[in-house]
């Protein structure tokens, strides 16, 4: 593995950073995810890997029955995959090659998995027949809710981080979706030490009726295939040469 200097920040920047090549053994990789020490990447022939930026070969590697398509670091030395058969394995780098735990709903491939920025046990996954999963990882045998919002695959799923109990979905359907969570009334409770407890982990959310609010309107009909959230702007893009930049007003 070498690495290759790249000057970056413009021309009269001073400032170098170093890339380095890591090993892997899927030929496809579909994701990739960072924390502040571990890259972990998934892909098409179900390999699971970890990596300390500074070595080549990965310090965790695990091979999947099924193609993995999405992956998110659930704690330090935790990580979510998402397999193409439905099944949502947590592993634990620090032990074997069995998950710590697995949740499946039925064989529909997991395309994207958001973890709550301020409460990490609540996990959502965006699925390829347009549906999104709402997990609480501290019990785990069935999803808290299932909701319906897109006509085809959901590509990506996200939780803003400034208004964590809003959610946001872009989908082959055309649609970037805000579920607006934290319009729910009536929802959720008080943690321990004054902690507010996100509507989202409530059994009640599979009862509630959802804001949920198309951000390009109708007239877009082409895919949106990924966007990034920011202080409730929006920046998406998708099959028309065009990328559209969208911000949400609710509080």
């Amino acid at each position: 593995s070498s690495g290759i200097n790249a000057e970056y920040g413009g021309s009269n920047s001073s400032e170098l950073t170093s890339c380095s090549s890591l090993r892997t053994n899927n030929k496809l990789t579909t994701h990739v995810t960072a924390n502040e020490k571990l890259l972990a990447s998934v892909g098409e022939e179900g390999y699971l890997e970890v990596h300390l930026p500074s070595q080549a070969n990965p310090v965790y590697s695990v091979k999947c029955e099924m193609s993995l398509h999405s992956a998110s670091f659930y704690q330090s030395h935790s990580v979510l995959v998402g397999t193409s058969a439905g099944q949502l394995h947590n592993y634990d780098t620090r032990q074997g090659e069995t998950p710590a735990a697995t949740m499946s709903s039925d064989l529909v491939s997991i395309l994207s998995i958001a973890v709550h920025t301020t409460q990490p046990s609540i996990v959502a996954n965006a699925r390829s027949d347009g549906s999104l999963l709402i997990w609480d990882m501290r019990s785990s045998a069935f999803p808290l809710a299932t909701f319906a919002g897109h006509a085809s695959a959901i590509w990506e799923v996200q939780f803003e981080k400034e208004r964590s109990d809003n959610l946001y979905t872009c989908s082959e359907d055309g649609q970037l979706l805000l579920w607006n969570g934290a319009a729910l009334s009536g929802v959720g409770g008080v943690l321990g030490g004054g902690g507010k407890v996100s509507p989202w982990l409530t059994p009640e959310i599979s009862h509630q009726k959802m804001d949920v609010f198309n951000l390009l309107g109708s007239d877009n009909k082409l895919s949106i295939n990924s966007f990034d959230v920011l202080r409730g702007r929006v920046i998406c893009g998708g099959e028309r040469q065009t990328l559209f930049c969208s911000e949400s007003s609710d509080e």
